[in-house]
C-alpha cells in the first residue's frame, strides 16, 4: 500500500461496489472530470486543496469507506509536491558559460569586439559631454550689466573713470 496514491484507494473502493464514475458524480455533486483527476492521482488541474479535500470526503462517503486513508495520502502528495517546488526554487542557477556548457552559448570574438567598441564609443561620448559642460562653465563671460567696472568710479583720479566710460561708449557704437 506504500505505492498507492489517494486516487487509487478511492477507485478500488468504487470498483468493489460496482459503481461508475457517473454514479459517484451524481451522488456527490462533484464534476466527473474532477473525479477522474482524483482517481488518476494528478494534483494539476484540480481546484484549491481545500476543495479537493472536500471532494475526497464526499467520494469516500459515497463509496462507503473512511476518508482518513485517502486524505492522508492526499496530504503526503501535496507535501511532496510542495517540497519538490521548494527544492527547484532553492537550487542554484548555473551559467552554462561558467559551467563549460555548449560552446554555442559562448560569444565569439566578433561579438566581443563589437561590444567592446560600443562601450568605448559610449565612454568617449560621455567624456566629451562632461568636458564641454565643464569648459562652458569655466569660460563663461561676466554679465554685461557693468558690475565688473564699479571699482573704476571710486578711483581717486577721475581720469581712469573717464577713460573707462569713453571706452564703453566707443564699444557700444
Amino acid at each position: 500500500m506504500t505505492d498507492e496514491h489517494f486516487g487509487s484507494c478511492l477507485r478500488r473502493a468504487r470498483e468493489e461496489r460496482s459503481l461508475s464514475l457517473g454514479d459517484v458524480s451524481a451522488s456527490t455533486k462533484v464534476p466527473r472530470s474532477a473525479l477522474e483527476l482524483l482517481e488518476s492521482g494528478s494534483l494539476s488541474g484540480l481546484p484549491a486543496h481545500v476543495f479537493v479535500r472536500g471532494f475526497i470526503r464526499s467520494y469516500a462517503r459515497a463509496v462507503g469507506i473512511s476518508d482518513a486513508q485517502p486524505l492522508t495520502l492526499f496530504d503526503r502528495a501535496v507535501n511532496a509536491e510542495t517540497e519538490a517546488e521548494r527544492t527547484k526554487l532553492i537550487s542554484p542557477v548555473v551559467d552554462p558559460v561558467l559551467a563549460g556548457g555548449p560552446s554555442s552559448l559562448v560569444p565569439d570574438d566578433e561579438d566581443t569586439s563589437r561590444r567592446r567598441g560600443l562601450g568605448l564609443a559610449v565612454f568617449v561620448l560621455i567624456l566629451v559631454l562632461i568636458a564641454t559642460i565643464t569648459l562652458s562653465l569655466l569660460l563663461r563671460r561676466p554679465p554685461q550689466s557693468g558690475e565688473g567696472l564699479s571699482w573704476l568710479g571710486s578711483a581717486p583720479n577721475g581720469r581712469v573713470a573717464l577713460v573707462a566710460r569713453a571706452a564703453a561708449s566707443f564699444l557700444q557704437a
